[in-house]
């Protein structure tokens, strides 16, 4: 049993340390997820350049984080072999990072979807649907 006054080991204080910077690059994106709540309130629902822009960059920013997840955290990749709580820790941030830029993303598709730019409702796939035939005719009389 240690001591209540000995001091953590060198380890363990890198071990910290370490999982501080997982922590830290997991809640990333959501950091910025309010301003770009509040950007996105300021730019109002019309269909316009600036609004295109800003929803654009909304909707590709995620996706791009997210295809660049391994990226972001490869300098824990080392780490991660020797011990397996970083291991358990880097796989988990993982996950959070992913699922904090997926939020991101359903606020972007969210926004389309207020400005009108996503098919949602049925008369947005109208023109693919057959029509519907109301007449019928069976032998010499139409009914």
């Amino acid at each position: 049993m240690a001591k209540p006054n000995s001091k953590p080991s060198e380890k363990d204080m890198q071990r910290a340390r370490t999982l501080r910077l997982l922590n830290d690059l997991r809640m990333q994106p959501l950091k910025s997820l309010p301003m770009t709540l509040f950007l996105m309130w300021m730019v109002g629902n019309d269909v316009g350049i600036f609004t295109i822009m800003f929803v654009g960059m909304a909707v590709v920013n995620p996706l791009q984080s997210i295809f660049g997840t391994n990226d972001v955290f490869k300098e824990f990749e080392e780490e991660a072999k020797g011990d397996a709580n970083i291991r358990s820790a880097l796989s988990h941030s993982k996950l959070m990072y992913i699922a904090s830029c997926l939020l991101a993303f359903a606020v972007a598709l969210v926004k389309l979807s207020w400005m009108g730019l996503m098919p949602v409702n049925a008369m947005d796939w109208l023109d693919s649907t057959p029509p519907d035939y109301k007449e019928y005719t069976q032998g010499f009389f139409a009914i």
